[in-house]
């Protein structure tokens, strides 16, 4: 197979602007569900990531799990590969818009996306969709604030390892916006330090306590706010992990770092500046004492002994360092 199946996505929209509002999600209907399996939860948690940072980028609330559109998607997905199709309607017909509302869920405003490939890669299929027109319009859509995302992995057409994704988007009056981090400095997650102080800063969608932890020690907390920032004096030479964990009662995001402290200091007789003391080093050192060439020109750096000349007093205090 040439991985063609990557390509196959699609999307549907279906709005009722006469439907009445008050017609909500009843709790009930959360706990009345048999779900489907959700042995796929990491990966679907994943999908839902990247298209909140998606979302981010476009000034645009982050979505939230319904464990209805979750369970609904979650169905559809197994159904596809279990009876080796792909498309909207349910095998035996049924429009995704009825299996939304069969489970007591306001149609009102809700979309659906689909996609497969092999083998499974949630980034490559969230990549596929953000592709397509039609599919990103639903992703960075404002009329949706809620999703259910159902992922499955099975035979297809023969092939053992296809993954199925359904994307379910609605909207509900009463749905309160997870706890986000909605931006964070540095922007980079790789960060190269000469050793002096790095500040750290984040900003969230909501009031929550940020917990600072470098290395996996908790340095700093904050409580009750919506920026929130730490600076690192003076990090030594090593690969640090620093991450800002905020929390409150909406949900839990996490942003983090890797900052590599490199040395500032320079080795005696290091020309080439690689942390060592080489044999590239003595070629260089050996051209310079050497050569009589207008060419090469003196360089302070060759003059150990800081006489204004590279002499034998020089080429012993390099075998020194060299032979060290």
């Amino acid at each position: 197979m040439d991985g063609s199946y990557e390509d196959l996505i699609m999307n549907k929209t279906y709005n009722l602007t006469g439907y009445i509002l008050g017609f909500i999600i009843l709790l009930s209907c959360f706990t009345s569900i048999a779900f489907a399996e959700d042995v796929y939860a990491v990966q679907e948690q994943q999908m839902l990531d990247l298209i909140n940072n998606e979302r981010l980028n476009y000034g645009l609330e982050p979505l939230s799990f319904n464990p209805v559109l979750t369970q609904v998607a979650r169905e559809h997905s197994k159904e596809m590969i279990e009876e080796d199709y792909f498309s909207h309607n349910s095998y035996d017909g049924t429009p995704f818009s009825e299996r939304i509302k069969d489970v007591g869920y306001p149609i009102y405003r809700i979309a659906e996306n689909i996609a497969m490939n092999y083998p499974p890669n949630v980034v490559k299929a969230h990549e596929n969709l953000m592709n397509s027109a039609g599919h990103r319009a639903n992703i960075l859509s404002a009329n949706y604030n809620e999703i259910g995302i159902g992922i499955w992995v099975g035979e297809y057409s023969s092939y053992s390892n296809t993954a199925m994704y359904t994307q379910d988007f609605g909207w509900n009056p009463n749905a309160e916006n997870p706890l986000s981090i909605t931006s964070s400095d540095p922007a980079s997650s790789s960060i190269i330090s000469n050793g002096g102080d790095q500040l750290f800063s984040i900003r969230t969608n909501a009031a929550c306590d940020v917990r600072w932890s470098v290395d996996g020690t908790i340095v700093k907390t904050d409580e009750n706010v919506t920026f929130s920032s730490y600076n690192m004096r003076s990090p030594s030479e090593t690969i640090h992990e620093v991450e800002a964990t905020a929390v409150s009662s909406k949900g839990t995001d996490s942003v983090s770092w890797m900052l590599e402290v490199a040395s500032s200091k320079s080795i005696k007789g290091d020309f080439d500046g690689d942390k060592d003391v080489d044999f590239d080093d003595f070629v260089e050192f050996a051209q310079a004492y050497e050569s009589i060439s207008t060419d090469t020109k003196y360089s302070s750096i060759f003059d150990f002994d800081d006489d204004g000349d590279v002499d034998f007093d020089d080429f012993v205090e390099f075998a020194a360092v060299y032979n060290a």
